[in-house]
């Protein structure tokens, strides 16, 4: 079983400097054309601010609204949106490749969290993001997944979320991994559909675009097998991190 993600075979990629972008940079970061980087903007009310006439975008508000579609999003549109940041983006995972069971470890997965509120829920999965040594400050990273969820829940369907922070540094996290917990008793979490939380899976990033992947493949394993149930079925953190390889094993053959 892959239970290192140092030997990463995806390597690092810098993020884009700047938190405010023009039209055509935030088209590149929507890896899309200027055109369609326009419509989308009056679709989405993406512009955050004017200069002289010209759209300004703010980084943050684009990724918040790429990752809220590939989180919230159903298998096809999950589809076309991935499709959209892999363009051009020579180190976007493959779907025959395995690519998220290379960020787990069962060092960072704990199959009976010690929480019983949203807030000790996050304060614990952080605390599991600490043992993966890849972590360089625990107080930050808690208050960028606080900032997330304040701005929007995680919470999903069928008793899943999925926390994370809204910007992403190799500064913070050393190198990407995944944070996997279950509760003994489900919990609200502001769920779309209403139901409480028992299971999270918590991408811990270096990079945004690393992330984006990340959260694109969670999402459609979510949607596309049985990856939640199976999952819940298991008793130990090793069980849970095959678990994760194995269905994403049979999702990449098909």
């Amino acid at each position: 079983m892959q239970t290192s993600h140092r030997n990463n075979i995806y390597p690092r990629t810098p993020n884009m400097p700047y938190s405010q972008l023009s039209l055509k940079e935030a088209a590149a970061y929507l890896h899309i054309s200027p055109d369609q980087m326009e419509k989308l903007a009056r679709e989405e009310n993406l512009c955050s601010k004017y200069i002289k006439d010209r759209p300004v975008f703010s980084k943050c508000v684009l990724h918040d609204w790429l990752s809220q579609k590939l989180v919230g999003g159903q298998a096809e549109s999950i589809d076309r949106f991935e499709s959209a940041i892999n363009r051009g983006d020579d180190t976007a995972p493959e779907q025959d490749v395995l690519f998220l069971s290379q960020f787990i470890t069962p060092y960072t997965i704990d199959p009976e969290l010690n929480a019983k509120s949203k807030s000790s829920v996050l304060r614990e999965l952080v605390k599991l993001a600490a043992k993966s040594e890849l972590l360089t400050d625990e107080v930050e990273l808690l208050e960028l997944i606080e900032e997330r969820e304040a701005l929007c829940p995680t919470g999903l369907v069928r008793g899943v979320a999925m926390p994370h922070s809204r910007s992403h540094s190799d500064y913070l996290i050393l190198d990407s991994f995944l944070v996997i917990a279950r509760l003994p008793d489900p919990i609200p979490f502001g769920s779309q559909d209403g139901e409480l939380v028992d299971l999270f899976l918590m991408p811990c990033a270096s990079n945004d675009k690393l992330h984006l992947h990340m959260i694109a493949r969670i999402a459609l394993l979510l949607q596309k097998t049985d990856l939640a149930d199976e999952l819940r079925a298991c008793t130990t953190a090793t069980e849970m991190a095959e678990t994760v390889e194995s269905i994403e094993k049979t999702f990449t053959e098909r």
